[in-house]
């Protein structure tokens, strides 16, 4: 009787432990929608040869653990910002909204006060998450731009969650394209 006991609450405690490390695995996960995005300026990028840059996101995931980003892509000559934000399902109820409503978010420059409003979306869920894959038009980088990302609720101007994307002075790096991405952007997927 001891032994089924102590087998019955060793078993307990390891597929505790195996669901908790599952869980943590898959809300790291940065897979989904981390591709970049085929739109006119990326494409135009790729035809002419013109640089794609990226980095790592400043800050990754905003203070009030609703969003986290990352993949953040930026081609210069179509002036174009791509992000992917992920985010919980449980900030639709924090932000008054439905999943079939989504956020609206804008890009902000808190050294020259200018937003990004111009954006196109690409939307995913998978399970507790929702992913969004944006592309903002318009955005042009200084050496001084503070970038941050704002997601807003689609009814008002109400904050729902922040993140640092681009600080002063941070550096891009060149883009290297996956074949998938370069098949994507009008080009030979060369095997």
């Amino acid at each position: 009787m001891k032994k089924a006991f102590k087998f019955v609450v060793g078993l307990t405690v390891l597929l505790v432990a195996v669901g908790a490390i599952i869980m943590i695995w898959i809300s790291e996960s940065k897979s989904v929608l981390c591709d970049i995005t085929p739109t006119d300026a990326a494409k135009e990028a790729y035809a002419s040869g013109g640089e794609i840059l990226y980095h790592d996101t400043d800050q990754e995931l905003s203070f009030d653990g609703y969003m986290r980003c990352y993949a953040l892509i930026y081609i210069p000559g179509g002036k174009e910002l791509q992000i992917t934000v992920k985010s919980n399902n449980s900030v639709y109820e924090k932000l008054g909204t439905t999943e079939s409503r989504g956020y609206r978010f804008k890009l902000y420059d808190t050294e020259t006060g200018k937003e990004f409003t111009d954006y196109s979306e690409v939307r995913e869920s998978d399970g507790r998450y929702g992913y969004y894959r944006l592309a903002f038009s318009g955005v042009d980088f200084s050496d001084s731009a503070d970038i941050e990302l704002v997601m807003l609720s689609p009814g008002d101007d109400e904050l729902g969650s922040v993140i640092k994307l681009h600080k002063a002075g941070q550096k891009f790096k060149e883009y290297s394209l996956t074949k998938e991405e370069i098949a994507s952007l009008g080009g030979r997927d060369q095997k």
